[in-house]
């Protein structure tokens, strides 16, 4: 939840009803687009899905926004290693790989207090020495900040940025993101603005050493006509000196942001967008899509939708046998952790075989971060609701560590 900043903790925004055509013929709906593979499901969910006052619920997320349920599923249950960390409140996080195996996690936590001009995202760090198992905090940065990304360098250095964790009167979420270099494991931060309002789900390190990370030029959430539809490529060799430059996507959208990057083994680029499905509002009606460059960043392909209505937070992890797996935030039911597989670059996606990760009693979940271990096996971060009935600290973050069949 990151272009609805307060959405944490207020209800705002609303899907106004409309009419979806199927096959030609008017069907009045909450839904604005059909959802279903033939038109007779696409009548049925019209069915289901109508009724909803979008206003009752935190960014329009009723659930059920989108889905198709005409269906039903076969799970198959396999063995993993699931470890919370942190206390109970910990939220979104960012996880690195240092050069000698230690894992770093740097999750965000709300400070509630009780004055909305001191509310604030505090980013807490912690360390494992035995590939997730147990975790130790290392320290509470001074950085105030909220869906961290976090970044080891072959030379051990970490970079984290995180949009601000600060949005009451004054705020400058909407003008730069907060920026962060350790050199000791994450103990201690030299902190930096970088401006521009975007910020990134995942650095990629170079071979030279170097990091890139990809971002919008400038988002259009609020649909006012001022976005760009282009990517903007920032690099750096030190981690707080950047350079940009501009890479044009095939399609003339703004609104979307959020962006996750890997670097293919042959050289291109895949980036995936989270992205405000046209004509609609809320969280609820967001999907991500994918696009790539073939050029270095300079040229994007026309984007394509990758996964369902209301999965979002999408992280990008190239396996070393060459698949790529998507690790995602469910905004509808069941609300969790999951992940999907694709095994021709990105290309196709396997939606119909999701791994779910996590379980959350609550809309408020996400920001995976999935890394393979030297090992080949896999940890994946996330943050879920684990305490529904239980407030003020209602959340908490997670780590599970599993293998890809």
């Amino acid at each position: 939840m990151d272009h609805h900043p307060s959405s944490m903790y207020s209800t705002a925004v609303i899907v106004i009803a409309s009419t979806v055509v199927l096959a030609g013929s008017p069907v009045s709906a909450q839904e604005t687009q059909p959802v279903g593979k033939s038109r007779a499901d696409q009548e049925r969910n019209a069915d289901l899905l109508k009724g909803y006052d979008y206003s009752k619920y935190p960014s329009g997320i009723t659930g059920y926004t989108g889905q198709d349920r005409q269906q039903i599923v076969f799970e198959r249950r396999e063995r993993a290693i699931r470890v919370r960390v942190g206390p109970r409140g910990n939220y979104k996080a960012g996880l690195a790989e240092l050069p000698d195996g230690k894992l770093v996690l740097a999750a965000c936590r709300n400070n509630n207090d009780p004055d909305p001009t001191k509310k604030r995202f505090l980013i807490h760090v912690y360390q494992s020495a035995d590939q997730g198992l147990t975790w130790q905090e290392i320290n509470k940065t001074p950085l105030f900040g909220k869906e961290p990304s976090l970044t080891a360098l072959p030379n051990g250095m970490l970079v984290m940025s995180a949009q601000k964790g600060y949005f009451g009167p004054g705020s400058k979420y909407k003008e730069s993101i907060n920026m962060a270099r350790s050199t000791d494991g994450g103990r201690t931060w030299e902190l930096y603005d970088l401006p521009g309002a975007d910020y990134p789900r995942n650095m990629i390190v170079e071979k030279d050493g170097s990091l890139l990370f990809i971002r919008a030029v400038k988002s259009d959430w609020s649909d006012s006509g001022d976005g760009s539809p282009n990517l903007q490529l920032c690099r750096s060799k030190d981690g707080k000196t950047w350079q940009f430059s501009e890479g044009a996507v095939d399609w003339s959208y703004a609104a979307f942001g959020e962006v996750a990057a890997i670097r293919l083994k042959d050289g291109r680029l895949l980036a995936a967008l989270r992205r405000q499905i046209p004509k609609t509002k809320g969280e609820g009606f967001e999907d991500t899509v994918i696009t790539e460059s073939s050029d270095d960043g300079e040229h994007w392909s026309k984007p394509r939708v990758m996964v369902n209505t209301a999965e979002v937070h999408v992280y990008l992890t190239q396996l070393e046998d060459g698949r790529i797996l998507a690790t995602y935030s469910n905004y509808h039911l069941p609300w969790g952790a999951y992940a999907i597989v694709s095994n021709d670059g990105g290309e196709t996606w396997d939606r119909d075989h999701p791994i779910r990760l996590t379980a959350s009693a609550d809309l408020y979940v996400g920001w995976p971060v999935t890394l393979q271990l030297k090992d080949r096996s896999l940890i994946t971060a996330s943050a879920l609701t684990a305490y529904l009935r239980q407030p003020p600290e209602t959340t908490a973050t997670e780590v599970v560590l599993w293998r890809l069949p």
